[in-house]
C-alpha cells in the first residue's frame, strides 16, 4: 500500500512541476546582448556582453539560449560571411541573474547583428523541453581597417598640393575684396551694374581668395577583384582621416550599395571627428556582392554635379584599365582632379588635360604617375 501512494505521490509530482513549467518557465525570463562598443575598426576584437536574469521564483535546471551572429543583415545571401553561431548552456536559480562576456576577434568591414535569439528550458525531470525566440537590438558596425601613414605619404602630399593650389586657384562669391574696371576675359556675372552705372564705364566685382579647402572622394566600386576593392575602401577611410585631422574638408560618393538602403552611397562634404565616423559607417555598410548603382560613366557624371567648385574630385577606381581613366578625364577634365587606380598600371598619356593619374600598389604602398 505504501508502494501505491508514493507511486501517486510522484505521479501528481510530475505532472504538477510539468504544468508549472510549461506555464511559467518563460515568465520573467529574459536575455539582454550588448555589445561593448557599437563601432571598432576592423581587425581589433570586440566583446559582447551577455546578461541572463530569472526574475521569478521558480528555477530552471537547464537552461540554454541561441544566437547568430551575422554580417549585413538587411540583404544576407550566401556569398557573405557565414554567420557565427553562440550557444550557451547554465542552470538559472530563481530571482538571480548570471553574465557572461564573449570577445569576438578580426572581424571583417561590414554591419552586425544578432538574429535568431532562442531560448529553452527544461523540467526538473528533464523530461520536456520548451522553447521561444525573442528579439535582439545588439549591432556593431566594423569600420574599414586603416593604412599605416608612411605608405601614404607619397599620394596624401600630392593631393594636399592639388588642394592648396586649388583654394588659390578658386574665388570665394562671398567675400567681396573691390571693384575694378571690366577686362575682356572677365565674366559678364561679375559686372556691376549700379557701380558701371554711376562711373559710366563697366566695372566688375572683385573677390578674395577662398579659404576653405576641400576634397571629394569618388569611389568606384564596379570592377576589380573583392581584394582590390576591399584595399580601395581602406584607402578611402585613410586618405579621408589624413585629410581630415588636417582640417580639410572631405565628401565621399561611391556607386557601391548600401547593405541597409540598397541606395549608392552618399556623404556631403564636412569635417570634424564626426564626419570621419560618417565616412568610416558608409564604407562599413558597403555590400561588394551587390551589384553597383551604376556604371563608371554615369556614376562619375552625377557624382561630378554634386561636387563644389572649391572641392579636388579624387578618382579611386579598381579599374586600372586606360578606358577607365580617359573616361574620369572626359567627364572631370573641365574641374581637374586626380584618378587613382588600385591594383595595376595606369597610363597617364591616355588621360586629357586636367586629370593626373596615378597608380597604387598594396603591397608595397607605392604610387606611381
Amino acid at each position: 500500500m505504501l508502494f501505491f501512494w508514493i507511486l501517486i505521490g510522484s505521479g501528481l509530482l510530475y505532472f504538477a512541476q510539468r504544468w508549472l513549467f510549461r506555464t511559467l518557465w518563460d515568465r520573467g525570463l529574459g536575455v539582454n546582448l550588448r555589445f561593448e562598443h557599437s563601432a571598432v575598426t576592423e581587425g581589433e576584437a570586440v566583446i559582447l556582453t551577455e546578461r541572463c536574469e530569472n526574475r521569478k521564483w521558480l528555477p530552471l535546471p537547464v537552461f540554454q539560449y541561441e544566437y547568430t551572429l551575422c554580417r549585413n543583415f538587411a540583404a544576407v545571401t550566401e556569398t557573405d560571411a557565414k554567420p557565427m553561431i553562440f550557444r550557451r548552456r547554465l542552470a538559472m536559480p530563481g530571482r538571480r541573474a548570471a553574465r557572461n562576456r564573449t570577445t569576438i576577434e578580426t572581424l571583417p568591414r561590414g554591419v552586425y547583428s544578432v538574429t535568431n535569439l532562442n531560448l529553452s528550458a527544461m523540467d526538473l525531470f528533464y523530461s520536456a523541453r520548451w522553447e521561444s525566440s525573442r528579439i535582439s537590438t545588439a549591432r556593431l558596425t566594423v569600420y574599414p581597417a586603416k593604412l599605416p601613414a608612411e605608405k601614404l605619404s607619397l599620394p596624401f602630399r600630392q593631393l594636399l598640393g592639388a588642394v592648396l593650389t586649388r583654394r588659390m586657384a578658386q574665388e570665394d562669391p562671398f567675400q567681396l575684396k573691390g571693384i575694378r574696371p571690366y577686362e575682356i576675359y572677365d565674366s559678364m556675372r561679375l559686372i556691376n551694374w549700379k557701380a558701371s552705372a554711376r562711373t559710366g564705364e563697366l566695372k566688375v566685382n572683385q573677390f578674395e581668395y577662398s579659404t576653405d579647402e576641400a576634397i571629394a572622394f569618388l569611389l568606384d566600386l564596379g570592377s576589380g577583384s573583392e581584394a582590390d576593392r576591399e584595399e580601395l575602401i581602406r584607402l578611402a577611410s585613410s586618405l579621408s582621416q589624413l585629410f581630415l585631422r588636417r582640417g580639410v574638408s572631405v565628401a565621399l560618393s561611391a556607386n557601391g550599395r548600401d547593405c541597409i538602403t540598397g541606395r549608392a552611397l552618399r556623404v556631403p562634404a564636412g569635417s570634424g571627428i564626426g564626419q570621419q565616423a560618417a565616412v568610416d559607417t558608409s564604407l562599413a555598410r558597403v555590400k561588394l556582392e551587390a551589384s553597383v548603382t551604376a556604371e563608371l560613366s554615369d556614376f562619375l557624371r552625377d557624382a561630378a554635379a554634386g561636387v563644389s567648385g572649391r572641392a579636388l574630385p579624387v578618382v579611386l577606381s579598381a579599374d586600372p584599365s586606360d578606358g577607365a581613366a580617359s573616361a574620369c578625364a572626359a567627364i572631370l577634365g573641365q574641374q581637374g582632379g586626380y584618378f587613382i587606380s588600385v591594383g595595376g598600371k595606369a597610363d597617364v598619356r591616355q588621360a586629357r588635360s586636367g586629370i593626373r593619374v596615378l597608380s597604387w600598389t598594396p603591397a608595397e604602398g607605392e604610387v606611381s604617375a
